[in-house]
């Protein structure tokens, strides 16, 4: 029981004292705070539709954790996600509207997407990773431009025939063909949902169990250590930028296959910010730990519906929630520093 309790003190306390600190400000502003915190924990489980939503959050901001994750578990920081997945989107798009007039199975379709668009994620994700390999170039720098390759090359898809949507005031493809989207589990959560819940597993298991997964663990352990014994870093922080950028780019295939079934310009971002965003607060609060990753995710995940249904029902900014989660991360992270020292 102290093993538990000292390795989860520092998100009690972090979790409490931003709850508090921001229940603070909300009242100050005149709101109640227990209805605010209600309407935010809650709301998310309230009905199926607000289910179906929490999920729908849930799946690309596990993907996006996980492309922060896996290259952070070397000290390399991925951001960015949001260009990763904005590239597995408009790849899904191009060769998805390829088959608009010529039908088939879906079954080899769909897969055929979403393999698509790991590839394209963990390619252009593996040219910030070549970077620093190469020309020692910081992957904090290369990774950010990238976002806006990104989403010139996803513009570019969703303005431009033979893909973009005639007569729409917002940048948009075409819709997907029946035979390109994924199938839905019901009439609206779409079958996303069985694909992050088997990464879970796949990525433990690799991380935990495999020859790739000790490498990882001891190069961000000790990178001078882990070359003297054999394990060469460089092609593992190619493998881990590859990886990393895949889950980005599965991410943005299926939201265009199964939420919007369109590339759609803007459509990384939730609540008003991008998910690669979140991906990244929500890798730092977990600290790479596989197990603790889709536990927080979902966490944020809840959040996140919760800050949409109250800045809804209450007139609360949705801002409110981004400062949450900003305090959130700074105490644990300076919580867990403190209680290892201690």
């Amino acid at each position: 029981m102290k093993k538990i309790w000292k390795k989860a003190k520092a998100y009690v306390i972090a979790i409490g004292v931003s709850f508090a600190s921001v229940g603070f400000l909300i009242w100050i502003l005149g709101y109640s705070p227990i209805e605010a915190f209600k309407t935010l924990m809650f709301k998310p489980f309230s009905s199926k539709f607000q289910i179906v939503a929490t999920f729908q959050k849930f799946v690309p901001l596990l993907l996006n954790t996980y492309a922060f994750s896996i290259p952070f578990m070397i000290k390399n920081f991925n951001i960015g996600a949001s260009g990763q997945m904005l590239v597995g989107g408009a790849i899904v798009a191009i060769v998805g509207l390829a088959f608009e007039n010529i039908h088939i199975s879906a079954w080899i379709l769909v897969p055929l997407l979403l393999i698509l668009s790991f590839i394209a994620g963990g390619l252009f994700a593996l040219i910030a990773g070549y970077l620093r390999v190469k020309f020692d170039i910081n992957p904090i720098i290369s990774t950010i431009m990238l976002n806006f390759v990104g989403f010139y090359i996803a513009s570019f898809v969703a303005t431009t025939p033979p893909w973009k949507a005639p007569l729409t005031g917002h940048p948009m493809t075409k819709e997907l063909p029946e035979w390109a989207r994924l199938p839905m589990l019901g009439n609206e959560l779409h079958s996303g949902i069985l694909i992050a819940i088997a990464l879970i597993f796949v990525v433990h298991y690799v991380m935990s169990k495999t020859t790739f997964g000790f490498e990882v663990e001891a190069i961000g352990h000790n990178p001078r250590a882990s070359q003297l014994h054999g394990i060469s870093i460089e092609k593992t922080i190619l493998l881990t930028f590859f990886f990393g950028g895949a889950m980005a780019g599965l991410a943005g295939g299926i939201e265009v296959m199964g939420v919007h079934r369109r590339l759609l310009e803007g459509f990384t971002a939730t609540s008003g910010a991008e998910f690669g965003t979140f991906g990244s607060l929500t890798a730092l609060m977990a600290e790479g730990n596989t197990i603790a990753i889709p536990i927080v995710a979902f966490l944020i995940a809840v959040l996140l519906n919760g800050a949409d249904s109250m800045q809804r029902t209450m007139m609360l900014p949705v801002e409110l929630v981004f400062l949450t989660q900003a305090i959130m991360v700074i105490l644990i992270v300076a919580f867990r520093s403190r209680f290892k020292e201690g």
